[in-house]
Parts: C-alpha cells; structure tokens; sequence
C-alpha cells in the first residue's frame, strides 16, 4: 500500500480526533458550577436524644445532566451522632437539586454540621438540634419582641402573642386616648394624608414561627392579613391592599408612622415602619420576623448601605449583629415591594387570631 501526503494527513487526523474524544471522556463526571448551602432544607427537626431520619435538600447550579451513585458517608461535626449520605440521582443540565439521607441520634444540642463535596464544589450545611421535650430558654434574638405579652418556646418554634397595641402616637387612635394625636400629612413617599374610616382596636393574635428557620424547596405566596409581627407587636402585611390590588390606592391612609388599621381595626406594617426605624431602633435594626421565622430589617444594612442585591422575594444572605454567622433576612423598602416580594423563603408557621 502506498501512502501519500493526503493519506498521512487524514490518519493523522483520524488519530488527532480518537485520543480528543477520550480524553474528553476521561473527565466526564458530575460537575455543577455552584453549590448553596445556605439554602439546605430538611423534611423533619431534630431533637436531642431522639432518632432521626431525614432529607436534606440542597440546590445547585450550572449541573452538567451526568447521573450520579451514592456517595460516602459524612459524619456531623460540632453536634455529632449525625451521618449523611448522598442518594443516586441525575443531574440537570442547569440548576436543581441534591438529596441527602440524614441519620442518627444526637446527644447534644446545637448545630450539626456536614461538610459536603461534589462535582467540583465544596460547602458545609448546618442542622439544628432541639432540646429534648422542648425547653424554657428562648433563643435571645427574640426578646427585642418589646410589644408581644407572651413568647414561648418548645425546643423549635417560637410562639409569639400580642394584642397588636401600638406604643406610637397615631391619628387612628380614639380621641380620648392619650396616644391619639391629630395628623395632616404629608406621610409615606410624600402622599397626602387622608384619614380612613375607623380606629385601631384590640386584638389577640397567636403567631407560632420556627426559632430555626431553613429555606423551603418550595417557596409559598404570603397571604392576605398578617405574614410576620414587628418588635412592637404590630402585624406585618403583604404588598397587597383588600382583594389583592396593589396598596399603592392605600397609602395616602397611612399615618404619621406610616402604618394603619384595616376594617376590623387591626394596626399593622405594610412598608417601613417609620417608629421602630427613627424612634425605637434605626434604619439598619431588627424590624421582626415573618412567619418562617427569618427576621426582618430595616431599610439598610449593618453598612448603612441601602441593598442593592435583594432576590424576588425580597431578602438576601449575609452576616447581621443579631446574627453574626449569617442568616438570609428580608428587607423594608421604599418602593415596591415595600416588604415582601414573591412569597416567603422559608416554611411559614401559623397564624391565629
């Protein structure tokens, strides 16, 4: 057989192709360009001294679409007794999301963590462990609930009670009051002021939110009524006025403080909450929590920097004074959505009323 140049050169470049292909195959594994721990969620609490089982959900970014095999154990450190296993899955190609299988008996409470490694990635996510049979000490953060008249604790939620009372001066209070105090506007975004019909009146809500909030898988809408309670007591409410429609047809109601009754006459927050940001606290503190348990703060952060990151759901992740480690928070606003954007970040508790 005689070879020409043409010949040579197409076997070179066969040749070329062949060992291309295969070292391309060689690094064929699962990879993912990001891996959130933060946003771990798990289907069940932990109690010390009680047998656990769980998932742990953990959502990734950039997946390749490669299937993948269960992984190794790791073993919990800080609060041991924990184990968690990666289960087989396929990757998307895109975002999605890795389950673990938590077991184990933790003797301890506290947090629990696992440092994960995958497709190129590495993180640690934390789970907490309860008290057993509940417990009296409240995590502190919650005792800037000035205006509540109860707060307890069962080892994982919070169960927060008010007669949502204000302690401001407002327009909305009877006359005979000695908070009431006369109001002409201008108030919120520089609307003029127009008094709507009725008063605050006394209620008696129950909020039971969970003292260690994680994010949900599912990310639910805030309802109509109450969503979270301020450090005053006073209900938080959605970006939405009576029937769903935008508050903005509401705003010229809102008082000196920049909050108002609704019909039954129940006091409450829709956008920053001027009392607790230039009175009680400042622009950058502790507003609240809604009811997933995630706190709420003011207009700007520990920086005094107004956030220019906040997700649709109007929060974001970083360490606060309150929470030196870290914890995602939603965020006031002067704009829309004010508070809350499309539904909460973590599993609500229950509301009663």
């Amino acid at each position: 057989m005689r070879f020409n140049k043409f010949n040579i050169i197409n076997i070179l470049i066969v040749i070329v192709l062949f060992f291309s292909a295969c070292k391309k195959n060689e690094g064929g594994g699962p990879a993912i360009s990001g891996l959130a721990c933060s946003s771990v969620s798990y289907t069940a609490s932990a109690t010390q001294n009680t047998a656990y089982s769980a998932t742990a959900t953990v959502p990734y970014t950039g997946g390749n679409g490669v299937s993948y095999g269960i992984g190794t154990t790791i073993s919990s450190r800080e609060v041991t007794g924990f184990t968690a296993t990666l289960q087989a899955g396929s990757l998307y190609t895109g975002n999605g999301n890795l389950s673990y299988t938590i077991n184990g008996i933790a003797t301890d409470t506290g947090y629990a963590y696992f440092d994960l490694s995958f497709g190129g990635q590495s993180c640690s996510i934390k789970l907490h462990v309860g008290a057993a049979g509940g417990g009296s000490n409240i995590p502190a953060v919650f005792s800037q609930i000035y205006g509540a008249y109860s707060i307890t604790f069962d080892g994982t939620f919070v169960t927060i009670k008010s007669y949502d009372q204000p302690d401001c001066k407002s327009v909305y209070w009877p006359t005979n009051n000695s908070l009431y105090e006369a109001f002409s506007g201008p108030t919120f975004n520089d609307s003029s002021f127009i008094r709507a019909p009725g008063n605050i009146v006394s209620q008696n809500i129950t909020l039971k939110i969970p003292a260690y909030p994680v994010a949900a898988a599912t990310h639910a809408s805030t309802p109509m009524g109450v969503i979270g309670i301020g450090i005053d007591g006073v209900p938080f409410f959605n970006q939405y006025a009576a029937g769903g429609v935008a508050i903005a047809g509401e705003i010229h109601g809102f008082d000196q403080w920049w909050s108002h009754p609704q019909m039954s006459g129940m006091y409450h927050h829709h956008v920053e909450p001027k009392y607790l940001t230039t009175v009680r606290a400042t622009k950058s503190s502790l507003m609240g929590f809604l009811l997933d348990g995630f706190p709420v703060y003011g207009t700007l952060d520990p920086d005094q920097s107004t956030p220019s990151n906040l997700d649709a759901y109007h929060g974001h992740t970083h360490a606060t004074p309150d929470y030196p480690g870290g914890i995602y928070h939603y965020h006031f606003s002067a704009t829309y959505p004010y508070l809350n954007g499309n539904g909460f970040w973590g599993t609500a508790g229950t509301v009663t009323q």
